[in-house]
C-alpha cells in the first residue's frame, strides 16, 4: 500500500512541476498542440478558427483579457476518464453489472 501512495504523490508531483512551467513561462504551454481557437455559430455548434502561431503572438494576453464566457476548458485526459467512467457506472453513478 506504501508503494502505491508513493506512485501517486510522485505522479502529482510531475503534473504540479509541469503546471508550475506553464505559468512561469505561458509561451511555452501554449503551443498549437495544447490550444485550439474556435468560435460558435448561429446553431451553438463551435468551429475551429485556423490561426498563425508564433512566440510573439498575443495569445497569452488574450487570454489574460478575455470574459469567463469567453474561455472554455476542454480535456483530453478528462474526456477520456469521463468516457471510462460511463462505461462501467450508469448515469446516475452506481456499477453496472
Amino acid at each position: 500500500m506504501k508503494q502505491k501512495w508513493i506512485g501517486i504523490r510522485a505522479a502529482v508531483g510531475l503534473c504540479a512541476a509541469l503546471g508550475w512551467w506553464g505559468l512561469l513561462y505561458p509561451e511555452l504551454a501554449l503551443t498549437p498542440d495544447t490550444v485550439k481557437v474556435s468560435q460558435a455559430d448561429e446553431s451553438g455548434a463551435s468551429v475551429s478558427q485556423a490561426s498563425e502561431w508564433s512566440f510573439g503572438s498575443s495569445l497569452y494576453l488574450d487570454l489574460l483579457n478575455a470574459d469567463r464566457e469567453q474561455i472554455s476548458f476542454r480535456s483530453r485526459l478528462f474526456t477520456e476518464i469521463g468516457l471510462l467512467w460511463e462505461a462501467f457506472h450508469d448515469r446516475n453513478g452506481t456499477e453496472t453489472k
